[in-house]
């Protein structure tokens, strides 16, 4: 495993992170730990987790972190591997009161470090933005948690471009690190208008816009939802082949009974004549180089003008095979050149 250092930070991670929304709600316990293990094993270092991951469920609490944290004190393997974690996110009983208040995000900090068993965060992202809230104070807050060693560096996760320039203009002014890395979500597959498969309005997609700043400003990109949850690899699947093929409107209609199996709102986000090209290209990519379409969609990462990380998630260990092939993968970057995604 090839580490790098995340920038503005000394932390070496893995160049893939282990996202763990799905622990305690598609992956038990026992499964969660076969996962925590086996990519531990392989040198996997980066975990990925939030203080609401499970709240959804009723009576779940935060149960990522919950199993995160027991993992972490029965493996020991508190200290030796990276884990970044998420507050501020709204309240599921009352969506439309901001939560981005110094009172909730010690609450949540509070609550993630006893469950995780850390005085100090590693990495910790602010997991939602509140346009009303001046950038200086959302600043403030993290700056004296950072100072009080309850976190080391910290992230934005779901911010629109306007606001990280505006942060990063008050982190200047204060003479201060620019922004460490941003989460938003992130693919090699574009996304629909409109047509995003989780419709909560608060997520932030990728942009050409962010793509642009993070070019000019060289913060770290740490992207959610990187491999379109296997969008390239279920069309594979299902046996659609177009490698030769003109993929326009009128062959996308004839091909629809073949990816009758792909759910409506995977097909309503993805379903397009720019992933499809894009698919050809992998199609092809994969028979000169072996390659699973999984492994390469990760690998799209790896080649950019900045430091990306992608965050990706497994429902069971046999799937780590194409995350930790993917880490090894050493294409020539032109091989990934001219790509078109939701911010290339």
């Amino acid at each position: 495993m090839k580490y790098i250092q995340l920038n503005n930070t000394d932390l070496n991670i893995s160049p893939i992170c282990l996202g763990t929304a799905g622990f305690g709600d598609k992956s038990d316990l026992e499964k969660s730990f076969e996962i925590l293990n086996a990519f531990a094993r392989a040198g996997g270092n980066f975990i990925d987790t939030a203080n609401v991951y499970c709240k959804w469920l009723k009576g779940h609490g935060n149960c990522s972190e919950q199993i995160i944290g027991k993992w972490l004190k029965e493996s020991g393997m508190q200290g030796k591997v990276i884990v970044a974690t998420k507050g501020a996110h709204y309240s599921f009983e009352d969506p439309g009161r901001s939560r981005v208040k110094k009172e909730d995000i010690r609450m949540d900090l509070d609550e993630s470090c006893r469950t995780l068993g850390k005085d100090e965060m590693d990495f910790y992202w602010l997991h939602r933005d509140d346009p009303k809230k001046q950038v200086e104070e959302i600043v403030d807050i993290l700056e004296e948690l950072k100072k009080e060693g309850r976190i080391r560096y910290y992230g934005f996760s779901n911010y629109r471009t306007e606001r990280l320039k505006e942060i990063a203009q008050c982190l200047r002014e204060r003479d201060l690190s620019g922004i460490t890395a941003v989460s938003n979500q992130w693919s090699l597959a574009g996304i629909n208008p409109g047509g995003n498969t989780n419709p909560d309005p608060t997520l932030v997609e990728f942009s050409r816009e962010e793509y642009q700043w993070h070019c000019e400003t060289g913060a770290a990109a740490v992207p959610f939802s990187s491999t379109a949850m296997g969008f390239f690899s279920k069309l594979q699947k299902m046996g659609l082949s177009c490698t030769d093929a003109e993929v326009d409107a009128s062959w996308m209609r004839e091909k629809e009974t073949q990816i009758a199996g792909l759910s409506e709102s995977m097909k309503r986000s993805y379903w397009n004549e720019t992933n499809l090209r894009t698919y050809q290209k992998l199609l092809k990519l994969q028979k000169e180089t072996g390659h699973s379409l999984q492994s390469l969609s990760l690998a799209y990462f790896f080649h950019q003008p900045f430091q990306a990380v992608p965050v990706t998630g497994v429902s069971n260990p046999s799937q780590l095979k194409d995350v930790l092939d993917a880490c090894e993968i050493d294409l020539a970057p032109e091989l990934f050149g001219g790509w078109v995604s939701a911010g290339g």
